[in-house]
């Protein structure tokens, strides 16, 4: 029996970003990741090995959401593939994994990853030397500390948040996109890659809330970021246009 204090699925429609979040303790996911002994992390393939038990602990998760919430509309036709129609399946994914990768959305999607990553690097003194800044300011009586301090933990918490989600969104849209590349007419399945959409908006909103922070702070930076900014925004049109229910989408615990 299901425990009743977790949210069915809240982990499906997650930015994974734990630390942050209010509702660990009614996700079931985040509560098996918390039983699970700790693995020490001695080399990369033993680093691949936990990432991949990960996943695959997530992958299944999602699978009994899935068949839960087709036994519950009367759909449980459980009869598996032959092994013929197995290697065809599996042909086939990948032929439409291809194909998403190569969907305008997923190409601005890495772009902007790229070009995003790029700024940071080259930019990656900055929230140092406006601390000093900050702090020279206080001693010479020109700033208040409350002033500075709200000044350097809003820009810290939108470099945090341009740094996660630029490499979340990739993904995320990948995910999403599997619905145009693998059509199905399986409504528990349209619903769950119209939430992943929903995610990657979200993603998108919280990514240039922040760039507006960063730029705020610092226009003379703007030239060099325009690019970035640029393939986000044309990226979020390209999902809206592709998936017009998403902002509609209420993700179970998160959106309310």
């Amino acid at each position: 029996m299901e425990n009743s204090q977790f949210i069915p699925g809240i982990y499906n429609y997650c930015d994974t970003w734990c630390e942050r979040c209010p509702f660990t303790a009614r996700c079931q996911s985040f509560q098996l990741q918390r039983q699970e002994p700790v693995t020490p992390v001695t080399s990369p393939a033993n680093k691949g090995e936990v990432l991949v038990q990960q996943l695959t602990e997530a992958l299944n998760m999602t699978r009994q959401y899935l068949d839960k919430l087709r036994a519950q509309t009367g759909n449980t036709d459980t009869e598996g593939p032959t092994e013929d129609e197995k290697k065809k399946l599996e042909e086939r994914a990948a032929f439409r994994r291809q194909q998403a990768k190569n969907h305008p959305a997923a190409q601005l999607s890495h772009q902007y990853m790229r070009e995003s990553g790029v700024w940071l690097a080259s930019e990656a003194q900055l929230l140092e030397e406006t601390g000093q800044q900050q702090l020279t300011h206080v001693e010479l009586g020109i700033g208040s500390q409350d002033d500075a301090m709200t000044l350097l933990n809003g820009l810290k918490d939108a470099w945090e948040k341009i740094k996660w989600y630029r490499t979340l969104i990739p993904v995320k849209t990948m995910s999403a996109l599997r619905i145009l590349t693998e059509p199905t007419t399986d409504t528990m399945l349209m619903s769950y890659y119209l939430g992943k959409a929903k995610l990657v908006l979200v993603c998108i909103d919280q990514s240039l809330t922040a760039w507006e922070t960063v730029l705020a702070s610092y226009p003379d930076k703007m030239d060099e970021a325009l690019d970035a900014l640029a393939l986000l925004t044309r990226l979020r049109r390209e999902m809206e246009t592709l998936f017009p229910a998403a902002r509609a989408f209420q993700r179970p615990g998160l959106d309310g």
